[in-house]
């Protein structure tokens, strides 16, 4: 439930394989968990995809949300690495329930976003933060503000070491190919492939000031570090 309100977008039912693929679970390992929510009235489920039903998404928003502010207290309080960081919440947050959470929350100064720029909930299940677009939907040329990463353990361990992280400035170079994305980042010039790519969200732009111009070669050949 808590990966279907992550995955959920406006107006789209979530495909199954990416369930799956979010839970690192084979396709019908993901199919028996649905069979069992749908018997619960938690969601609805058919070829098309799967969506939550009201019952569902109120729910799923309660878990996300203790699940981020674990992942807060974490990080802003035990100082806990970035990398890591997704994981050890998993386990948390089955031991955090709703009081709790209202308390870490107050506790932390009602952070609007996880370490990775996901917007919590709040105690009624209401997002104000906005996780802005996916990167690979940004036109060559443009700037925009890094938002939201990835919060995968081997993905924030790539990114993070190119510092392409919430709240810092990058500008699409170019379109490549199988819809990676060249990007520039500081001083640094990256290819993303479009999976990452993807599941970066980025806000309203900026000028880009500085920056390190590579010469010679084409597409992927320019970038300093592909991923």
């Amino acid at each position: 439930m808590e990966t279907i309100c992550r995955l959920t977008g406006e107006g789209k039912r979530i495909k199954v394989k990416n369930i799956a693929k979010s839970l690192r679970v084979k396709d019908p390992s993901a199919v028996e968990m649905l069979k069992k929510l749908k018997k619960k009235g938690l969601l609805r489920y058919d070829r098309t995809g799967v969506e939550l039903t009201a019952s569902g998404k109120e729910k799923g928003l309660k878990i996300v949300r203790r699940h981020k502010l674990a992942e807060r207290l974490l990080k802003d309080v035990f100082k806990h690495q970035l990398p890591g960081v997704h994981e050890h919440a998993c386990e948390f947050e089955h031991i955090v329930d709703d009081d709790l959470a209202d308390k870490i929350d107050a506790m932390l100064g009602r952070p609007s976003t996880c370490p990775h720029g996901e917007p919590i909930p709040d105690r009624d299940g209401k997002i104000t933060e906005q996780r802005g677009k996916p990167l690979t939907q940004l036109p060559e040329g443009e700037n925009c503000m890094i938002k939201v990463i990835p919060e995968e353990r081997d993905c924030v361990e790539r990114l993070l070491s190119l510092k392409i992280l919430p709240g810092e400035k990058a500008k699409v170079l170019e379109k490549l190919p199988r819809g990676a994305v060249l990007l520039q980042c500081g001083g640094t010039q990256v290819a993303l492939s479009r999976d990452i790519a993807s599941r970066i969200f980025v806000g309203r732009g900026h000028r880009f000031r500085h920056g390190r111009r590579f010469q010679g070669g084409t597409g992927y050949g320019r970038a300093e570090t592909q991923t």
